[in-house]
């Protein structure tokens, strides 16, 4: 058999396994159609009184139940989908995404935070965990959401309960000498850090 064949078969396989995608769903719906067309004829609404409601059964019961919402934003390396968020944390760029200005609006933001509802801060060499007061929720949420996306190479962890909110972040082996500049900005210079090893 010459390439040429080989080649046009391929090409047709691949074009009926892709049309399948959409053509076998249209025509299960049109041979179902006509099923219950003719069974309609057939026995008339005895049919429908009958077929409805098992038909409504039958979905009912092959649906999936509404995932709970949870309130913990879990850090991307721990979604379940194996290493995929690790893999993006280690490619991100060790740089912030915001502009002069933008930077000095954000450390303005936290700071305004942090003397109202920052209870404490720790510091190892590649982590820092914050603990604010549990009225700080909604503030300290928008708060990740808007460092996850200007320092994507930094891992957020939040979580609460009535205690308080606490938010761990934790920066990239490769940032390690920068760790303490990257994390200025969130914890202010006048609260005691307890750094430890």
């Amino acid at each position: 058999m010459n390439t040429g064949m080989k080649l046009t078969g391929a090409a047709v396989a691949a074009c009926a396994a892709c049309c399948a995608v959409s053509v076998v769903p249209l025509m299960l719906a049109s041979v179902g159609t006509v099923l219950v067309g003719s069974a309609l004829v057939k026995w008339g609404a005895i049919a429908v009184l009958l077929i409805v409601p098992v038909v409504g059964l039958l979905l009912l019961s092959r649906r999936k139940a509404a995932p709970q919402a949870v309130e913990n934003h879990m850090p991307t390396n721990s979604c379940g989908c194996g290493s995929c968020g690790t893999d993006v944390k280690q490619e991100a760029p060790i740089a912030c995404t915001l502009d002069a200005n933008e930077f000095k609006a954000r450390t303005e933001l936290i700071h305004k935070l942090t003397s109202r509802h920052l209870r404490q801060a720790t510091r190892t060499a590649l982590r820092l965990n914050l603990t604010y007061a549990p009225e700080a929720l909604s503030e300290v949420r928008e708060l990740v959401r808007k460092e996850q996306a200007c320092c994507a190479f930094l891992t957020f962890d939040l979580r609460h309960d009535a205690t308080g909110v606490f938010v761990t972040i934790i920066a990239p082996q490769a940032a390690a000498a920068a760790a303490g500049d990257l994390f200025a900005h969130l914890a202010p210079a006048a609260l005691t850090m307890e750094t430890s090893a």
